[in-house]
């Protein structure tokens, strides 16, 4: 057996454990799951996949897809199973999409940079949206704060009427708005939490403009600091470098 056809064999295994698991002689809590119970466990399972590649661990990182993956198969089953659609139509749709929104690879669009791949992704998919008279895609408000943010001003960085692409002017509003927080403070002024939500979202935007995620750094700093004072707890509680659980 080639390579190739040892992959789809083990895609295949996947679907034959379902099939078990839903079958009359199967698991009595994976028979009793909807689309609805299990969307919450596709979103943890995602969450920490996201985790393990972002800390670098490989092997992790290879057991949590497996989870996500296991939990997309699972939620095509359900909705195959009441005849809404199959995982042929999944792939199809999904094959199709990524064709046409990179022209650039499968059609003769020539582009020059990342950025122009970008706009043309955000381009097509406005297209796509008009066309089938789906109203324009939110960004889900169930994504953590800094990264909804930042994806909320990508797309609207693509609109005609959207002034905050100077990265000049952007770096003034942040020093604006952070120094009138610092005077605050230092006056013992009220401080609103709008004003701290309006500094926030400036340095996000200004890490945008630098083609940094304010998440991905932020999630980098809280782990370096994590371990560095948790190494010091342990080697001062004498037990091996674990940190005493808090009360």
């Amino acid at each position: 057996m080639d390579a190739k056809a040892g992959r789809w064999e083990r895609l295949a295994r996947i679907w034959w454990i379902i099939d078990r698991l839903r079958g009359e002689s199967g698991c009595p809590w994976d028979r009793k799951q909807t689309p609805e119970s299990v969307q919450t466990y596709l979103v943890e399972e995602a969450h920490e996949a996201a985790a393990a590649v972002r800390g670098g661990r490989p092997l992790e990182a290879a057991e949590e897809l497996g989870d996500l993956l296991f939990m997309v198969f699972f939620l095509v089953h359900l909705y195959e199973e009441d005849g809404k659609f199959d995982l042929e139509r999944v792939c199809q749709i999904i094959s199709e999409k990524m064709i046409r929104r990179h022209p650039h690879v499968f059609g003769d669009v020539h582009v020059n940079s990342s950025q122009e791949v970008r706009d043309n992704w955000e381009k097509i998919k406005a297209e796509e949206k008009a066309a089938s008279g789906k109203p324009a895609a939110s960004v889900p408000e169930s994504l953590p704060a800094l990264m909804r943010a930042y994806r909320v001003l990508s797309r609207l960085s693509h609109r005609d009427d959207f002034d905050r692409n100077d990265l000049k002017c952007e770096a003034r509003r942040f020093a604006s708005k952070s120094g009138k927080l610092a005077r605050r403070f230092a006056q013992g002024g009220e401080l609103p939490e709008e004003l701290w939500g309006q500094v926030l979202l400036d340095l996000v935007n200004l890490a945008r403009l630098k083609g940094i995620r304010a998440e991905d750094v932020l999630h980098a700093q809280v782990s370096s600091m994590e371990n560095h004072f948790f190494a010091l707890a342990g080697s001062s509680n004498g037990n091996g470098g674990s940190p005493e659980k808090a009360p």
